[in-house]
């Protein structure tokens, strides 16, 4: 495929990756997984952080933003499963390129799928399909959307899982979770209410819910303000109840050998999901699409 003069094939960290540019930053992506490996708007830092220490394919990639699809973590699924699902480990194929002089540009992406028996034998039926798109302008987009094109029901989770730089994790705030149920899987997936601000601990695995009985809409916005880098995160999410706010502190990075010891406070992870109870019930012919929509707003 011809790529227009927005897009540049390069080599990244050891992955064959996509550098796309227009007037207000740069993005790259990885065929591996269709991982955003990082997002530099024009004049500021990476919006995400990509460990140093991630291991070479087929892993996949930590750090960026991994598509964990059709199940997030292994909900619904059995030990053996793969974790976040199978096809983050991967190649992707561009199947759409749109482009918009020097302002926007925007790729659509879909795994290759070496053979059906792959799939079938993770237990995701063939005829269910995911592509992405990724839309760089003075934001950036991404979209993940799910066609069931079976004959039988797929109970769908997923999540875009999102590793955002920051100056020093236990420092930042997340907006637009205070009064949120959440379930804690570091203390056996109990349920409490955030009622404070949220601040980190040591270490946090925690999904949070819209309930059904506040707000109808798969519509949320979340904010991940930075004082340390003077900057917020707007995360503007569709077609999801439910966030997932990740760090492993200080003793589960130790055990991770593709995050480095020390690494743990340069990011905090907020996942636009549909995880725990917020599962997606597509049926026969039924299409759902989960979208991020992200910009940076510097503070003084």
């Amino acid at each position: 495929m011809l790529l227009p003069s927005q897009i540049t094939a390069v080599q990244q960290a050891g992955h064959n990756a996509l550098q796309l540019s227009t007037r207000h930053g740069n993005a790259l992506i990885s065929l591996h997984g269709a991982h955003l490996m990082s997002w530099v708007p024009s004049g500021q830092r990476d919006v995400f952080w990509l460990s140093p220490a991630s291991l070479p394919e087929p892993a996949a990639i930590r750090g960026g933003v991994p598509v964990c699809w059709p199940w997030f973590a292994k909900q619904g699924q059995t030990s053996r499963a793969a974790q976040h699902g199978p096809v983050r480990n991967l190649t992707w194929q561009i199947t759409a390129i749109q482009t918009s002089t020097d302002d926007e540009v925007s790729l659509t992406f879909e795994p290759v799928i070496p053979s059906p028996s792959l799939l079938a034998a993770a237990g995701v039926p063939v005829e269910l399909r995911v592509s992405l798109q990724v839309t760089l302008g003075e934001t950036l987009q991404q979209t993940l959307h799910t066609r069931n094109l079976s004959k039988v029901p797929f109970e769908l989770s997923q999540a875009l899982h999102s590793y955002y730089a920051v100056s020093q994790a236990q420092r930042v705030s997340i907006n637009g979770i205070q009064g949120l149920t959440y379930t804690d899987r570091l203390r056996d997936s109990t349920q409490d209410v955030q009622r404070a601000p949220f601040a980190l601990g040591q270490a946090c695995d925690r999904t949070y819910e819209h309930s059904l009985e506040v707000s109808t809409s798969r519509s949320h916005r979340y904010t991940l303000v930075d004082p340390g880098w003077q900057r917020s995160i707007v995360i503007d999410v569709e077609g999801s109840r439910s966030v997932v706010v990740w760090n492993p502190g200080c003793e589960n990075a130790r055990l991770m050998p593709d995050v480095p010891d020390a690494g743990w406070p340069d990011f905090m992870c907020i996942e636009a999901a549909n995880a725990g109870a917020d599962v997606i019930h597509l049926q026969p012919g039924e299409d759902h699409a989960l979208t991020q929509h992200l910009r940076v707003s510097l503070t003084q």
